[in-house]
């Protein structure tokens, strides 16, 4: 049987994950930690209580923190695993997670040594290679790291000049992805979409490419900051679907997942800045739609957990999937019950208002104020990018998508 695991948030133990006679999920708050004058949930779905979680409670958080996909069943195979194990997958890499979190078993408790390994190039170069069959280093001695999505990516260090591996519980200060296989030019494609939002006014984090023997994708973590003492000080964060409840294996709305009403209400609910957070995801709603992104589901919105309170955090995973054909045309979430780009004109947007809870002529006033910006700002970024990488056609492809979108979109109002 697998033994409990002890769940910190940073480098407090603030409670305990067991399975029952079951294998079922149960998770109880430490007494310590709920005497504690500052202790803050680990979910909004797990609010502070001295009683256990049960399984229908607690695994929909625990389980959203594990790689999906592809990259959980290479993790699985290599380390000798079931694939539908969520605890034993959580005891195999949960280390160092999403936000604050981490899961250790008591042979596997923090020694106090953090460190971190500095990769040549050449290592770099061969440990890219070799993500694809060993996921987050999955079984490498010293290295327990999970993020969730099933995107090929590494939780890493970097300090401006080189790329290190965190060892021995150590925070990581950067995501690095690799090329996704058939899906061309996927880290220009994501660097260029981040940019352009940052650009346009969404909150999102620094990205840049680093040029390698491949081109890698690399974003600052924005749970990750310095603090007084210059340490690298984790911020607690969950997505949307830990925030509701949600298994990742329903993430989508068409599978029974979030829809952006239930988006918008948690942010009007939760959020300790209501207004701000709201205009700020009805952006990231809009922007979506105007670059097309189409794979903007509940996972790839989350919050920030502060000591204050929850709040909207900055956007992650920005790309255009609309100019792939084998991508899945169809949006992650419906705007006006409508997940088909083509149909989704002003009457759907007057729907999605309703829905949202949002006065129609603001949202009107964003779609005139994007489409009429978007193109513009969308060759400057361009330009931006193939001066500092060198140009890339999936430059070109998304200016004419977003063109395209942004032409429609004024129609309404002409």
């Amino acid at each position: 049987m697998n033994q409990p695991l002890n769940v910190f948030l940073r480098d407090q133990r603030v409670g305990t994950l067991w399975l029952d006679e079951g294998r079922r999920f149960l998770f109880q708050y430490t007494e310590a930690w709920l005497m504690k004058a500052n202790s803050v949930p680990l979910s909004i779905h797990l609010q502070l209580q001295p009683e256990a979680f049960n399984d229908a409670q607690a695994r929909p958080f625990f389980a959203n923190l594990l790689p999906e996909s592809e990259v959980r069943r290479a993790i699985a195979r290599r380390l000798g695993l079931s694939e539908q194990n969520d605890f034993a997958l959580l005891e195999a890499v949960g280390g160092e997670c999403a936000g604050a979190v981490s899961l250790l078993s008591d042979d596997k408790l923090p020694d106090g040594h953090p460190d971190y390994r500095r990769l040549g190039d050449d290592e770099l170069n061969q440990l890219i290679d070799d993500l694809h069959n060993r996921p987050m280093l999955a079984g490498e001695v010293g290295i327990r790291l999970s993020l969730a999505g099933a995107q090929n990516k590494l939780p890493v260090f970097f300090d401006s000049e080189a790329v290190h591996l965190p060892m021995g519980g150590a925070a990581s200060s950067h995501i690095l992805k690799p090329p996704i296989e058939r899906v061309a030019h996927s880290v220009e494609n994501e660097t260029f979409c981040m940019q352009l939002a940052r650009t346009v006014g969404l909150n999102v984090p620094e990205s840049q490419i680093l040029q390698h023997a491949k081109s890698l994708y690399l974003v600052n973590r924005y749970d990750r900051e310095v603090n007084a003492a210059g340490n690298l000080f984790r911020i607690h964060q969950e997505d949307f679907c830990q925030a509701l409840g949600v298994p990742p294996d329903t993430k989508y709305e068409a599978e029974g997942g979030p829809s952006l009403a239930q988006c918008f209400d948690l942010v009007r609910d939760q959020s300790i800045q209501p207004a701000a957070d709201i205009a700020s995801l009805l952006d990231w709603v809009i922007f979506n739609v105007l670059v097309g992104n189409a794979d903007a589901h509940a996972k790839n919105i989350s919050l920030l957990l502060t000591d204050s309170g929850p709040q909207l955090a900055p956007f992650y995973d920005l790309m255009c999937t609309a100019i792939y054909p084998d991508l899945a045309e169809r949006m992650a979430m419906k705007i006006g019950g409508e997940n088909r780009p083509e149909w989704i004109i002003e009457r759907k947007w007057q729907a999605f208002a309703e829905e949202v809870g949002i006065k129609y002529r603001l949202i009107e006033k964003k779609l005139k104020e994007f489409s009429e910006s978007l193109p513009e700002l969308a060759a400057q970024t361009a330009q931006v990018l193939g001066d500092q990488y060198g140009d890339c056609v999936i430059y070109n492809e998304i200016q004419d998508l977003i063109k395209s979108r942004c032409t429609k979109t004024q129609r309404f109002f002409n």
